[in-house]
């Protein structure tokens, strides 16, 4: 297995500081987010990612994969064709995208998100990227793995694949091993993330935090990734509180540690 962290959170962002925060919790390398307002985005991937690319290599350090923009869910448009062909180009073998939303009429929003990830199959066959699509919470399609299969129906795993959420997917409550099993002919991406539950003066909320510290099942996990002989890439999301970046070094430290013991 490869542990790679999103670079979300990392602050600043700069690549000099990605390469830093690397050394220092002891990762293989990153989930690069490309989206606006980040060291390399969709304006300027085709120039950036391969210099991004060769800095972390020459670190020792690696891209298991690009998180692109939230939006991104048509792949005729220009942002996917840009994103995918950069990826393409330096060798990235996967990309995330975006989020397809619930709005009121779920037939007919999953035949779209079906017909969309169809398209995305023939641009992942194009350009030898794989589009994968993480599992999320609320109201987004594809928020648990059974219908995440529906939306995956007869679409080829080569080009297609599931960056399964630890949290997101335990707040969901089904048991992971099920939610797993479900698509395990796509599982190819891990998100970290362990979820905590607090009541709050608007209800029940969940929130991010550290690996082992919250509702995840982690052994169960385990097991389950063992039982797949699931070998794939490990995207720590880090994303909860912490009050300065030493304490996100820290946190990172010891969720690393956590998660190479239990698998």
């Amino acid at each position: 297995m490869k542990y790679v962290y999103f670079t979300k959170l990392i602050q600043p962002r700069e690549i000099s500081a990605y390469i830093a925060f690397a050394k220092k919790v002891g990762l293989d390398g990153f989930d690069l987010a490309v989206r606006p307002g980040y060291p390399v985005n969709p304006t300027n991937v085709a120039k950036e990612l391969p210099v991004a690319l060769k800095k972390f290599r020459d670190a020792g350090l690696s891209i298991g994969l690009v998180t692109a923009p939230t939006g991104m869910i048509d792949p005729k448009s220009k942002s996917a064709q840009t994103i995918f062909d950069a990826c393409g180009n330096a060798g990235i073998s996967a990309i995330k995208i975006g989020y397809f939303r619930y709005r009121g009429n779920a037939d007919a929003e999953i035949k779209s998100a079906h017909e969309a990830l169809a398209g995305f199959a023939k641009l992942a066959e194009k350009t030898k990227v794989k589009a994968c699509y993480h599992t999320h919470s609320g109201s987004f399609l594809g928020a648990n793995c059974g219908m995440l299969r529906l939306m995956l129906k007869d679409l080829d795993p080569h080009h297609l694949g599931v960056f399964a959420d630890t949290g997101h997917l335990a707040v969901n409550g089904s048991p992971i091993s099920l939610e797993l099993d479900l698509i395990r002919n796509w599982l190819h991406l891990i998100a970290i993330k362990d979820m905590v539950r607090k009541k709050t003066d608007r209800g029940w909320r969940h929130s991010d935090a550290p690996a082992g510290k919250g509702m995840v099942h982690w052994s169960e996990l385990s097991r389950t990734l063992k039982k797949l002989k699931f070998n794939g890439t490990i995207s720590l999301h880090g994303e909860y509180h912490v009050k300065d970046a030493e304490e996100r070094i820290q946190l990172g430290k010891g969720e690393l540690q956590f998660l190479k013991k239990l698998f």
